[in-house]
């Protein structure tokens, strides 16, 4: 589960949090212990990349450490699986509330998204 800083959590985009959110990393590093750092949500890849040594070719397969996961992914998804598995970062249709975990592909949604 993911807490932003107003203590409130999301778990599995049940609820839409923004990008720019301060959420804390729940990544398990040695001996269960979580990361506790305060990340932004825009932030999330750099946070990977420099406290947890997520580099290297986008097609190279990590493990997700956040808490509870451990899903396989690549390095190219990996961020985008946090943002929006964990810390509920979706990107919502003003129309039918449709959520998506990419900006292009609610482009594309809206395009074709009756007015109601």
């Amino acid at each position: 589960m993911a807490q932003n800083n107003n203590g409130s959590s999301s778990a599995h985009g049940l609820s839409v949090h923004s990008l720019a959110e301060l959420f804390q990393c729940m990544w398990v590093v040695e001996h269960g212990l979580h990361c506790n750092d305060l990340i932004l949500g825009h932030d999330t890849s750099t946070h990977l990349r420099k406290c947890h040594g997520i580099r290297g070719a986008d097609d190279l397969r990590f493990f997700c450490c956040w808490e509870g996961c451990n899903m396989v992914l690549k390095k190219e998804s990996l961020a985008r699986h946090v943002q929006a598995v964990h810390l509920g970062i979706l990107y919502p249709c003003d129309t039918c509330n449709q959520k998506f975990t990419r900006t292009y592909n609610l482009d594309v949604h809206k395009r074709n998204c009756p007015p109601q």
